[in-house]
Order: C-alpha cells, then structure tokens, then sequence
C-alpha cells in the first residue's frame, strides 16, 4: 500500500470519526434544549404562582383586586393604576405562554386561564379598557381572548 491509498484510508476514517462526533453532539443538543425548555416552564410556573401569592398574600392587594373586580367604578385614580399594574402581569405572563406555545397547539389551558381573567364584571372592564391595547401586540392572542371575552359578556346578558 502506498502513501495516497494510506493518505485516503485517513482521510475516510477522519470523516467517519468527525460525522459521529457531529451525531453525538446532536443527541447532546436535542437534550440540553428539552432540559432547558423544562426548566423555563418550571421557572415561569413558580414566577406565576409567585405573582398570583403576592395579590393574594397581601390584605389591601387582595381587597384591591376585589374592589376592582367587582366594583370597578368605585376605584380612586390611585387605585386604578395600582390594579392595572398589578393586572397586566398576568395577561403578560399568558401572552409569553401563548408565544412560546408552551402548550402546543391546545387551548385548554388558555380557555381556563382566560375564563379566569375576564370573570368578573371589573375584569371584563379591565379588558375593554387596557387588556385590548395590551394584546394587540398579538393578533392571534387578542383574537383568541376576544372570542372568551364575548362569550361571557353573553352569558351575562338578560
């Protein structure tokens, strides 16, 4: 065997070595996405379950919330913009969701969750004043959104 045929024999077995390194570090990327896509779940789950224990862990931020979902038009301007600061976290939260499609193409969890935020009388305002403008950065969420929030505004009519 002469130098080129050794030169060829290397050259394959080189390709064949750097191929199966290129498929290894693959598998190892599919499954440092899937941990990092578990971890980011967990992380936003824990921050959201934080902000829901923040308004209802405090007394006047959890009577706030009250007052505004059930009494809207009795808020002060001071109260009103409190409540609309601590509320539009949450419609952030599930407008990070629904970009992420954390759930795939299911919209359970999106119904449930919209059927929560638009509940009361004042939350149903909240959307008609500020929840609009804040979706409208995401047609097919404000479009979805929209769609729970006239199905209960009819559930409510006479």
């Amino acid at each position: 065997m002469d130098w080129e045929q050794v030169t060829i024999i290397a050259q394959i077995a080189t390709g064949v070595a750097t191929l199966a390194v290129a498929i290894f570090l693959a598998s190892q990327l599919r499954i440092q996405h899937k941990d990092s896509e578990r971890d980011f779940a967990f992380a936003f789950e824990n921050r959201q379950q934080d902000a829901i224990l923040s308004v209802y862990g405090d007394e006047s931020t959890r009577k706030l919330y009250w007052k505004a979902a059930t009494d809207w038009d009795s808020l002060t301007d001071e109260e009103m913009n409190s409540f609309r600061f601590i509320y539009q976290q949450f419609y952030l939260a599930s407008w990070t969701n629904w970009r992420l499609r954390r759930d795939g193409d299911s919209l359970e969890r999106y119904r449930v969750q919209w059927g929560q935020l638009l509940e009361y009388s004042g939350l149903l305002r909240f959307y008609e004043v500020y929840g609009r403008d804040l979706l409208r950065r995401e047609p097919s969420l404000q479009d979805f959104a929209e769609e729970i929030y006239q199905g209960l505004v009819s559930e409510h009519s006479p």
